[in-house]
């Protein structure tokens, strides 16, 4: 049996990740009363803006796969589930993830027209990153919790601002503006 939620939440970032999962749980425990209504039926209600190239409603989604993963023995026969084959993304982003008795495991499911690989491997390390900054800091302001690994963040900070270069310090803005226009009019 599969619940589907569409759940909204706007993210404020003054505030703290702990005040965060208290909205989603107020969101969540709100949606869980309405979760007899049909997908279909939620679309007709709403009637979103129709567009054929992505989901009415949403374009990620988040996939939490908790029940029990025990085998069913009847007579002369034993029943196990398989792990879901997933050739195809329904969304532009899938994030599933799926608890075990060593913690979590997950994927990204992508559009591969809209994300290429390399993208999906930084967005894992930067949700590593997040998830390791929330849980050891969960009263932390969100606009403050890092993303960057470290080495991404020594980057971004000394690799590409430690280029100098000179600078014509009498030369205004929109004259500099000019000069590189007629220097490469086609860029």
């Amino acid at each position: 049996f599969v619940n589907t939620l569409v759940l909204h939440s706007r993210l404020d970032s003054k505030q703290s990740f702990r005040q965060l999962l208290s909205q989603v749980r107020t969101s969540t425990l709100a949606a869980y009363e309405h979760q007899d209504v049909p997908f279909e039926k939620l679309v007709e209600e709403l009637q979103p803006q129709r567009d054929l190239s992505r989901s009415p409603l949403f374009q990620v989604t988040l996939t939490l796969q908790n029940a029990p993963e025990e085998e069913l023995e009847l007579p002369g026969l034993t029943l196990s589930g398989l792990a879901p084959s997933i050739e195809t993304a329904k969304y532009d982003f899938s994030l599933l993830l799926e608890e075990g008795i060593n913690g979590f495991a997950g994927v990204f499911n992508y559009n591969t027209d809209l994300f290429d690989a390399a993208t999906m491997e930084r967005l894992s390390r930067h949700y590593l990153v997040l998830l390791e900054a929330l849980t050891a800091s969960p009263d932390a302001q969100l606009g403050l919790i890092p993303l960057l690994t470290l080495a991404e963040k020594q980057q971004v900070l000394a690799g590409w601002n430690g280029v100098v270069s000179d600078y014509p310090r009498d030369a205004s803005i929109p004259s500099l503006f000019a000069q590189q226009a007629a220097r490469t009019p086609d860029a």
